[in-house]
């Protein structure tokens, strides 16, 4: 019985990594087509700027923030890969520890409820940015540099708050492997789960 839950418990979560991964990949092949758009847009927006060198700059720049952001959201969905993986494994500690010593797991089952539901908020997160673009809008040439400013705060404000979703979803695991490690290291300490949930949320250069 306890290893066909186990093996339950890690269907739904290929099942959920694999839903995640196809949303991500149909978000960001329908924003290939409107970035090419955007890019063209932007193209005929800075007509009206005299500066080649002005409009080269900018031009970069609308590409930088598409690729980093593209990069933030393949390191974001890596992250909650593993913090998944590190949930699996402390529900069977957890079954192991409630069905083979008939311990009380309610508090670690609560904390793990909690913590699939921050990684399900912290993947939603993540789908709702891979399928935005940032468009810089050019008023004048003179404005030039205030128009690129108000597109870059956007963009950091909105991984900011992806961002935090996933710091959330980290934190929740971190606290769902404490109180499985509470339970079992009152029993035998050699039991207490070899989990570590430190993720980083920002990837490391």
């Amino acid at each position: 019985m306890l290893k066909k839950e186990m093996e339950l418990t890690r269907e739904n979560a290929k099942k959920r990594k694999e839903e995640f991964k196809e949303t991500i990949k149909t978000k960001q092949e329908e924003l290939k087509v409107k970035i090419e758009t955007k890019r063209e847009e932007l193209k005929v927006r800075l007509e009206k700027v005299k500066d080649e060198r002005k409009k080269k700059v900018v031009e970069k720049i609308d590409q930088q923030i598409d690729t980093l952001n593209e990069k933030m959201i393949k390191h974001f969905s890596s992250v909650l890969e593993k913090l998944e993986e590190m949930l699996v494994r402390i529900s069977e500690r957890a079954d192991k520890a409630s069905t083979e010593r008939g311990l009380d797991v309610s508090l670690v089952r609560s904390a793990i409820d909690k913590a699939n539901t921050a990684i399900a908020s912290a993947r939603l997160a993540v789908e709702t940015q891979s399928g935005k673009t940032y468009t810089i809008k050019v008023a004048t040439e003179t404005t030039l540099k205030a128009d690129v400013g108000k597109t870059r705060q956007a963009f950091g404000a909105d991984l900011a708050k992806v961002k935090d979703a996933v710091k959330a979803a980290q934190s929740a695991v971190k606290d769902a492997a404490v109180a499985l490690a509470q339970l079992v290291i009152k029993l035998k300490p050699s039991l207490s789960p070899s989990v570590s949930p430190e993720v980083s949320p920002t990837p490391t250069e």
